[in-house]
């Protein structure tokens, strides 16, 4: 008996299933109580990931379905990274 409850709750965890991050998708990060373009991770911000309790950025999963609804990304908190234009 106790090895079915120790399998079953090993399973459990095991196929728990999570919402993919789309790391492919425009993603976003939360200012008060707005959503404003992030740009390219790496890029042009970055997750300071000391802090995962927090947001880093958001994307959209049904933008056509659900437009305002903005999934969690990336964990961390969002750091803006600025980055000089290419000389020519």
């Amino acid at each position: 008996m106790s090895v079915a409850i120790v399998v079953a709750v090993c399973s459990a965890f095991i196929t728990k299933v999570t919402d993919p991050l789309c790391e492919d998708c425009t993603q976003y990060y939360l200012s008060g109580d707005n959503y404003y373009f992030a740009g390219e991770f790496g890029v042009n911000y970055d997750c300071d990931e000391f802090n995962q309790a927090t947001t880093c950025s958001y994307y959209k999963p049904n933008p056509a379905g659900q437009p305002n609804y903005y999934a969690p990304g990336r964990l961390g908190t969002y750091v803006y990274l600025y980055h000089f234009p290419a000389v020519k």
